[in-house]
């Protein structure tokens, strides 16, 4: 019998062709959303503006956060055990022709000199001591040894006196009869300021949050435009952008205004952050002796509600005929980079462009620009001020430039740049920079100039850091009476939990200044006088050579 083979091929289920297209259907939908979400093709302008706002402010917040972190790292050590420090200054060269040879002796000295500091801090128990020495030729010449603590201040110069002289804040009222000043009960530290004024991130943020969607409320469609074919372009790096502009006409302006300005006067949380701060200042001043005049919590509100008050009457009076708009004009990427800002005001006729903000900012793989610029508006080309900074990062190693120009009536009041390149390698790091500085001086008769350079290494140990460098300085103009120039090195060490000791005020080690005698004056005088006469004799050749005309 014959059989007949089937060669058709086998059918597909129908069901499973479907699964397939509809899967592929899925990625190719996906990938049109991502695309036209990425494009923005279905969002308003506004819609896209107040993205970009926002974004903007999260990355912000999380570089901010960053360097809050990292610069909590580097001084936690500090505050929280004692540290040792060591600092030498030497090579210490000043470039200058002075025709008096007694001060050219005391120049050429310097470069033999040395400069010994030693500091011991304890943030934990606001105690501080150490001592400067000052060197000769390898030779100790004279030291001068402090201390300080919460209510005790003290010093001694061992070559010249064998006790120390010190001021007690519990004996303020001696010292204010003896001498007729006011002594505080304790001496403020930093950390004393920084714990009463500071806050957290979170609290900021949720009182300052209210306003940003207060302010995205308010804004209407019609006041937001949009350029999708504009282009970005600031120190040589370029990028297709879109330019967004957003306008508040004097109506606008005002209401938004009076918005603000009713929320903030009846927001008890910003209230609070604000008098809490205020109260903290003045509790600690006040606390440690340096008398001010704190208002009580319902005077402050009277007063904060005034000047919101008075705030709403401006607002209320201002000129409601004026043609006159705030605008902002931004450079936005495709991924929502607010790239560069301008804030202006346009004129009464609303026919000029009075620049009052200028600002660019940018992140481009290791590239990282910032240039924040504020300026008179009635005057935007001759009276700023701009900062700037850039830096590219590759291989462990920084470098960039930043900036500070001050600008009044076409001159620079300060002009400040500096060029830098800072290397990181396990535990070390080193930076190179190069600075030029112009400043106006009221009694010079043109600008001071100078420029100058920096080096700096800093390597971390087991239980500190271990740091040397240079500076040099380079007075580009100067006159007849001043030096062309100074140099000198640098070498520090650190160490973390080296145990701090403030030696105990004894009638036989000390004498208080607040209740010395006459006949302590007179004892001071005798010893100081013996020991001046021995401190000749053991320098004589010095000595000799600066009587020697």
């Amino acid at each position: 019998m014959e059989t007949t083979t089937n060669v058709n091929p086998p059918r597909k289920s129908l069901k499973k062709t479907m699964l397939i297209a509809g899967a592929a259907a899925v990625v190719v939908l996906g990938g049109l959303g991502t695309a036209y979400a990425k494009l923005d093709l279905f969002k308003s302008a506004k819609s896209i503006y107040l993205q970009s706002e926002a974004q903007s402010m999260m990355k912000l917040s999380a570089d901010v956060s960053k360097a809050y972190g990292e610069y909590e790292a580097y001084m936690k050590p500090y505050l929280e055990k004692p540290v040792h420090s060591t600092t030498e200054l030497s090579e210490i060269t000043l470039d200058a022709t002075i025709p008096d040879p007694q001060a050219q002796k005391v120049l050429d000295l310097l470069k033999n000199a040395k400069i010994v500091m030693q500091s011991n801090i304890d943030e934990q128990k606001n105690q501080q001591a150490g001592n400067i020495e000052v060197h000769l030729k390898d030779k100790k010449l004279a030291t001068i040894e402090y201390f300080l603590n919460d209510t005790l201040m003290g010093f001694r110069l061992p070559e010249f006196y064998s006790k120390y002289g010190y001021v007690d804040l519990k004996d303020r009222d001696a010292v204010k009869e003896k001498l007729g000043e006011e002594l505080p009960k304790r001496f403020l530290t930093y950390r004393d300021m920084y714990e009463a004024v500071s806050f957290k991130q979170d609290e900021v943020k949720s009182v300052l949050t209210p306003y940003a969607l207060l302010y995205a409320g308010s804004l209407k469609d019609s006041q937001v435009t949009i350029n999708k074919d504009a282009t970005f372009s600031e120190e040589g790096f370029q990028a297709s952008a879109r330019e967004i502009t957003v306008t508040f006409n004097e109506e606008e302006a005002k209401a938004l205004a009076t918005q603000i300005a009713e929320k903030a006067k009846a927001d008890q949380k910003l209230f609070d952050l604000i008098y809490t701060r205020y109260h903290n200042v003045a509790t600690l001043m006040n606390d440690s002796g340096y008398p001010v005049e704190e208002i009580s919590k319902e005077e402050f509100k009277k007063n904060y509600d005034k000047g919101f008050d008075d705030l709403l009457t401006d607002i209320k009076i201002s000129d409601t005929n004026s043609k006159e708009q705030i605008k902002m004009v931004m450079l936005v990427d495709g991924d929502h980079q607010i790239l560069s800002r301008k804030l202006m005001f346009t004129g009464k006729e609303n026919k000029e462009e009075q620049l009052f903000w200028n600002s660019v900012a940018y992140q481009k793989g290791a590239d990282t620009y910032y240039r924040y610029s504020l300026h008179n508006p009635e005057d935007a080309k001759n009276e700023e001020i701009t900062y700037t900074y850039k830096a590219a990062e590759q291989n462990g190693k920084t470098s960039g430039k930043f900036g500070l120009l001050l600008k009044e009536k076409q001159n620079p009041v300060l002009d400040f740049t500096t060029t830098f390149e800072a290397t990181k390698q396990d535990k070390k790091e080193t930076g190179v920079y190069d600075f030029k500085l112009a400043f106006e001086d009221e009694y010079a008769s043109q600008p001071v100039s100078l420029s100058g350079n920096v080096t700096l290494s800093e390597t971390a140990t087991d239980n500190g850091r271990d740091s040397e460098g240079s500076i040099k300085l380079n007075f580009d103009n100067p006159t007849p009476d001043m030096p062309k120039g100074l140099s000198v090195k640098l070498k520090a060490k650190q160490e973390f939990g080296k145990a701090l000791e403030i030696p105990a005020m004894t009638a036989d080690n000390a004498i208080n200044l607040a209740t010395i005698t006459d006949e302590q004056m007179m004892g001071i005088q005798q010893e100081a006088g013996v020991a001046v006469q021995k401190f000749m004799a053991e320098n004589a050749e010095l000595v000799e050579q600066f009587m020697t005309p």
